[in-house]
């Protein structure tokens, strides 16, 4: 039965945003100023007429908003003076997200959004304010209602996926920006004043490296803070509910997140292990989806942490290509292939010792920072040696109705699963050592829009051709 529904009205606020620190907080600011000194300056004047503008237009295109729900598709209808109407099949949605933040709370509006795989990478399709009323009815019509199975981790498990997962860089991403807006809004330097007192206390560590070490040590280590602090907050109250044909994943403490797909959205499935997790003895499961929310990555977590075999016999049934089938292939156990897994690891090791000698001769002023970053650049090429090792010993493929590879990606260990109509591309790569040693790199492309990918190093390059004849009747 068709029905139509009516964008929230703070939808305006979200179709303001993009012109939030641009125009409305200056708008703010000058207004604020005339409340003091009780003038208003041309500049503002022009400002607040633009405000105006923008305003009345975001409240028109939130007027004229539509969604459209039918049987089998969903129409939604968007524009002023250009009118759109875009008709989406229902089974060929991959995801919709229902967000609540704070604001929205307050006046009872979520934040919908809908996916397709042909939509943008890194955008939603489609992302309009709805009542929490109406976004629940919009759910029941997509997807149906039935009786999940809930999964629910402890605030441990998640915390244990937030400190692994995190990483300063993130950290920078997230904090800088918002430093910078709010410096700027409120008139401060706020990224000076921080640095400064960064410098003050990495002043008063006595260590035998010089002060800069200290200041960006903590630098790293306050960002490597900030990027667990919005993990956590994201993931905490992690739930997963498992339907037959259906999955959906609730997180969130500030701003909840409540995203549905199909279970024959699911690309691939991915167990891996970060440098942290191993400490731990936990890994995660992540689920590729084609077209999943606004991350590049299309990636879903689905369980933030947990004991490889215990994830395993939990979701074998519901994923059963979780169960890999097909000749095992792996390299050569013997010391002139682990040699060549070492390769590398030894020739960044030789040039990073010769850089440290000579620029320590050129620059002996800068000897003890030349000899930290030395040490960082030692401990980095021995854990990138560790993987090489443990590439060696557990790297596998299995091409068959179910396809899997156990590999290295980065700094993680990874064990891809997948049905083997859904890569998307099989790659085989042979250098000059490759040609002599009859072996290859085998590159596992899964098919989707930021597609997953996997690598075995040094298979045996005649059986890897006699699988793929094998398992997809094509010859190599």
């Amino acid at each position: 039965m068709k029905k139509e529904f009516r964008a929230h009205p703070l939808m305006i606020i979200s179709l303001v945003k993009p012109f939030l620190f641009i125009l409305v907080f200056p708008v703010l600011k000058g207004v604020i100023q005339y409340l003091i000194k009780g003038r208003v300056t041309g500049v503002l004047t022009l400002e607040l007429i633009a405000f105006a503008a923008i305003t009345s237009l975001a409240a028109l295109r939130c007027v004229s908003f539509r969604l459209i729900c039918k049987e089998k598709s969903v129409i939604i209808k968007t524009g002023v003076l250009l009118k759109f109407t875009s008709v989406i099949s229902i089974s060929k949605l991959s995801s919709v997200q229902a967000v609540q933040n704070p604001l929205d709370a307050v006046f009872g509006a979520v934040t919908y959004r809908v996916n397709t795989e042909a939509g943008r990478r890194g955008r939603s399709d489609f992302e309009f304010k709805l009542s929490k009323k109406d976004s629940a009815e919009v759910s029941k019509r997509l997807y149906g209602e039935k009786n999940p199975t809930a999964v629910r981790f402890s605030v441990i498990k998640v915390a244990v996926m937030a400190a692994t997962t995190s990483s300063a860089v993130t950290g920078m991403i997230v904090g800088v920006p918002v430093i910078n807006k709010a410096g700027n809004l409120l008139g401060l330097a706020l990224d000076e004043m921080l640095i400064n007192e960064i410098n003050s206390v990495s002043g008063e560590i006595e260590s035998y490296f010089p002060p800069v070490v200290n200041t960006v040590t903590l630098i790293f280590l306050l960002a490597y803070a900030v990027s667990f602090v919005y993990s956590l907050v994201k993931y905490i109250n992690f739930k997963l509910f498992l339907e037959p044909d259906k999955l959906e994943v609730r997180s969130g403490f500030f701003v909840r997140s409540r995203t549905s797909f199909k279970k024959d959205s699911v690309n691939d499935v991915i167990i891996d292990q970060t440098p942290l997790m191993r400490i731990f003895g936990r890994y995660a499961m992540k689920v590729s989806v084609g077209g999943y929310g606004t991350s590049k990555s299309e990636t879903a977590v689905i369980v933030p942490s947990g004991r490889r075999g215990e994830i395993k016999r939990q979701f074998s049934i519901y994923f059963p290509f979780l169960a890999p089938d097909g000749h095992l292939l792996h390299a050569d156990r013997d010391a002139r292939t682990k040699n060549r897994f070492l390769y590398f690891p030894n020739l960044y090791f030789i040039i990073t010792a010769i850089s440290a000698v000579t620029l320590s001769l050129i620059f002996p002023d800068f000897s003890r920072l030349i000899l930290f970053l030395t040490a960082v650049a030692g401990c980095v090429i021995m854990y990138y040696a560790y993987l090489c090792i443990f590439e060696f010993r557990f790297g596998k493929l299995r091409l068959g109705k179910n396809i899997y590879a156990h590999s290295v990606k980065g700094f993680s260990t990874c064990e891809l699963y997948c049905p083997s109509e859904r890569v998307g591309e099989i790659k085989l790569i042979r250098n000059i050592p490759d040609r002599r040693n009859k072996t290859c790199k085998a590159v596992i492309i899964v098919r989707s829009e930021s597609a997953d990918r996997i690598k075995v190093r040094h298979l045996n390059y005649s059986e890897v051709r006699r699988e793929i004849a094998d398992c997809y009747g094509i010859e190599v």
